[in-house]
């Protein structure tokens, strides 16, 4: 909708917000509508920006995919109305000195663009790499669900961790630019593609209609909890992968250093059968054992990698990354009944 022909009833309406509720905002009609009506001007620049600067992110090793917006006039409005009205859960008293010359240097989210990967524990590597291309403007935040362990977070010295009253778990980085006149802020939530997935359907479904539905309320924090085991599960397949490599790698390093023993054991049969002194052939027996022992000894090693125990994955998944709501304690329980079975 053009937002220079939009009258307040209707701005009202279409963003559901009471005209008692608007009567509280500290600041009034016009200014917010000709914020917004500047912003809509500017929205082809933005999307120009935003999509350079996607472009930049979808190259970093470990992002899978990448999404981006450009925030809508009206969405923009409705932000600075919740700022500017206290007692709204969102206000904020630097927003009351916010006007069409300052708006696009104030607001950090006019540009937001989410770097989605698959294993939690890539965020650390796309924030750097983000650090490394952009000067962040403020501290790295990382938005945690209640009842999450902070751990893994609180390793990142720089990295503020909060936790999010929503439930939204993501890393976000914020970083300016100037590619026009006045500087432009362009704000990165680095989130795996789980949580992306539980994040746009929360959206959909509690925003407008049951914002406020304890039904629906509950069954989405039970969808988050899922969502939050399924990344978990994420890292322990990626870490029981690699813990297989690694044993496949050292096995064929056992195999080839056990190929060398044969052929010194075949080599030391050779020379007993053409030895006749007593010494000589004591020797070479003593040799001989000393190969096969080591070759026998070899060969079990291998054989054991060649059959990783999954507890060695699970502890080694389990020093490496938080475990949620006794994940470890399923995946023993399962492995223990299907050798039960057997």
């Amino acid at each position: 909708m053009n937002i220079a022909e939009m009258g307040l009833d209707a701005f009202l309406s279409r963003n559901n917000i009471t005209a008692e509720d608007f009567e509280k905002c500290e600041l009034d009609w016009e200014l917010i509508k000709s914020i917004g009506v500047n912003h809509q001007s500017n929205i082809d620049k933005l999307e120009d920006l935003a999509e350079s600067c996607t472009k930049t992110i979808q190259r970093f090793d470990k992002v899978h995919s990448v999404r981006w917006r450009v925030k809508n006039a009206e969405h923009l409005m409705e932000k600075i109305v919740r700022k500017t009205t206290k007692r709204s859960g969102y206000y904020n008293k630097e927003y009351l000195n916010i006007s069409v010359e300052n708006y696009i240097e104030m607001v950090t989210d006019l540009i937001g663009i989410r770097a989605l990967h698959l294993f939690k524990q890539d965020c650390v590597e796309v924030i750097n790499e983000l650090e490394d291309t952009w000067e962040k403007f403020e501290a790295i935040t990382a938005y945690i669900r209640k009842g999450d362990s902070e751990k893994e977070y609180k390793e990142q010295d720089a990295w503020e961790v909060k936790e999010h009253k929503a439930g939204y778990r993501s890393i976000h980085f914020v970083f300016s630019t100037s590619p026009y006149k006045s500087k432009v802020f362009v704000e990165v939530q680095v989130r795996t593609i789980f949580e992306e997935g539980w994040s746009e359907i929360d959206h959909k479904i509690r925003y407008p209609n049951f914002s406020n539905n304890a039904d629906i309320g509950a069954f989405l924090d039970i969808f988050n909890r899922l969502s939050g085991s399924a990344d978990e599960m994420g890292s322990f397949v990626k870490a029981l992968s690699t813990m297989i490599q690694h044993n496949k790698t050292e096995v064929d390093r056992l195999e080839n250093e056990n190929q060398e023993h044969k052929n010194k054991i075949n080599d030391l049969l050779e020379k007993l059968k053409n030895k006749t002194s007593t010494d000589d052939i004591s020797s070479l027996v003593t040799n001989l054992q000393t190969e096969i022992m080591n070759y026998s000894s070899l060969t079990q090693v291998a054989t054991q990698l060649q059959h990783p125990n999954l507890y060695n994955a699970i502890e080694q998944f389990s020093n490496t990354a938080r475990v949620t709501d006794g994940l470890t304690d399923a995946l023993i329980n399962s492995y223990n009944k299907s050798v039960n079975k057997k």
